[in-house]
């Protein structure tokens, strides 16, 4: 089973009301079952955070230094996300271990599920390395991720273990 960020497939849940559709992605997943071969995610608005609102950003570390308390997902305006971005990687983590997830397609950049790249905290448009929150705690489960820029790491990953089921 694969978990996929919803907003790459156009759905209207990222902070400012609108999706981020991923034609690569959208061809892949055509090619799948939902709900048999991958669900979709959206670690934010399950957290409980509203759509639209400004956009968030981890300040003062990286996911791990959000999960141990020493940093902070908040918006321009200083008001606090943590709580909600904690809920909702938790229930992303749930969704994981109860259909037995191995693997994760998810939104690069984004503070929930950015894989190898988020934003710095500034709301610059700088990008630093580091994943999202979301994507760091499905990380710790050993979900394996791939950002939408990675489909054919994905691919081979699949391929590879199709193969290893059909021995």
């Amino acid at each position: 089973m694969l978990l996929v960020s919803r907003c790459l497939s156009g759905a209207k849940c990222r902070y400012n009301g609108e999706g981020k559709p991923n034609r690569a992605v959208q061809e892949f997943l055509a090619g799948l079952c939902e709900g048999r071969d991958y669900v979709f995610i959206c670690p934010e608005t399950a957290g409980g955070l509203p759509i639209p609102r400004l956009p968030g950003e981890i300040a003062g570390g990286k996911a791990a230094d959000v999960w141990a308390g020493r940093a902070k997902v908040q918006n321009p305006a200083g008001e606090d996300y943590t709580a909600a971005f904690i809920k909702g990687a938790e229930l992303a983590c749930q969704t994981a271990a109860k259909l037995r997830a191995d693997a994760a397609l998810l939104k690069e950049k984004s503070p929930s599920c950015g894989v190898r790249l988020v934003h710095d905290g500034k709301f610059d448009g700088t990008t630093i390395a580091g994943k999202g929150v979301a994507a760091y705690a499905l990380a710790r489960q050993n979900v394996r991720l791939f950002s939408e820029n990675e489909l054919a790491e994905l691919k081979e990953y699949l391929r590879q273990k199709e193969e290893k089921t059909d021995e």
